[in-house]
């Protein structure tokens, strides 16, 4: 932590990578492009997850200015960035997939809005063209005893807002206050809810998301993600498992905890029916963490300032 606090001004940019050669070919030099754009001091850190592909071999002699970490073990989205935010040195810190293009001015239209000192995470606009969102902006909802954060549509034109959370295929943070979290939780390994986590564990303590339209990055989104049957039923009972252990840790409103506990019990009674048996599976994983989750929410307890309603009032549609 003290060496961000000593540094001069100046970004840490962290990429995790696995087997993404062709993605690193393909969007890095535009990180790069941002980087002459800003000319303020900088750091490019590239983790490699025990990739089988060229990957290592193509940052090393296409982009050596890059710094390359490479993991003993595959580990996972958490672990991974967490690697590269431990040597960050600078005290803005993004985080930005290999499956994301950004535009020239994207260092220069964000850093500046870490002069606020609540400031926890700032996002750009981030189009996936196939699906024809804005991952930018997360816009809050309260659905079903759960807290839910919805994209825009790409063509909406919607503010500079504050954000339910920053989504962590490219996001800005402020390198002490992540390190004041303890950086992305890994509970949620092998990925999915780590970023939406650290962003509301912020909120909870008075640090806010920002949205920020005027700069734009593009994610092709789950490039990186196997896409077999297998793997995407994997998938589907990773994220309902690291849903409910989001709402196990980071809940504490009373009326909003119970209410999620009753929609829990009702969701479990009605998918025996609906034959939706991931869920049953979900559950008991989020189960295992049960000793995890109940110290997470101790260490993060004496923090609370900003209740569940009054971030949901806050990232929602007014």
């Amino acid at each position: 932590m003290d060496s961000a606090s000593n540094a001069p001004s100046g970004i840490s940019i962290v990429i995790p990578n696995y087997n993404g050669e062709q993605l690193l070919r393909d969007n890095l030099p535009s990180i790069f492009a941002a980087v002459e754009q800003w000319q303020g001091p900088s750091e490019i850190i590239i983790v490699d997850d025990c990739s089988s592909d060229g990957s290592c071999s193509v940052i090393r002699e296409s982009f050596p200015a890059a710094k390359l970490l490479v993991n003993a073990t595959n580990s996972g989205f958490s672990k991974t960035c967490n690697a590269g935010m431990a040597i960050a040195k600078f005290p803005i810190l993004f985080c930005i997939n290999t499956d994301v293009k950004v535009e020239a001015n994207l260092f220069t239209l964000l850093v500046p809005h870490f002069d606020d000192p609540e400031l926890f995470a700032v996002s750009p606009r981030v189009l996936v063209e196939r699906e024809g969102k804005n991952q930018g902006a997360v816009i809050a909802a309260y659905r079903g005893g759960a807290i839910k954060g919805g994209f825009i549509g790409m063509n909406e034109n919607l503010p500079a807002r504050e954000n339910l959370y920053a989504i962590g295929a490219c996001a800005a943070y402020d390198t002490l206050k992540l390190r004041a979290l303890g950086g992305y939780s890994e509970i949620y390994s092998p990925f999915l809810f780590e970023d939406v986590d650290i962003s509301y564990r912020a909120w909870k303590r008075g640090w806010k998301s920002m949205y920020e339209p005027a700069t734009t990055v593009w994610h092709y989104s789950n490039a990186t993600i196997n896409k077999d049957k297998r793997k995407l039923r994997y998938n589907h009972m990773i994220y309902f498992r690291n849903r409910f252990i989001f709402h196990w840790i980071n809940l504490s409103d009373p009326s909003i905890v119970i209410w999620n506990i009753l929609n829990t019990l009702l969701r479990l009674m009605f998918s025996f029916f609906l034959f939706k048996f991931y869920l049953y599976k979900a559950f008991f994983e989020a189960m295992k963490q049960w000793k995890n989750i109940q110290a997470l929410r101790r260490t993060e307890r004496p923090h609370r300032k900003c209740g569940d309603a009054e971030i949901l009032r806050r990232t929602s549609l007014k």
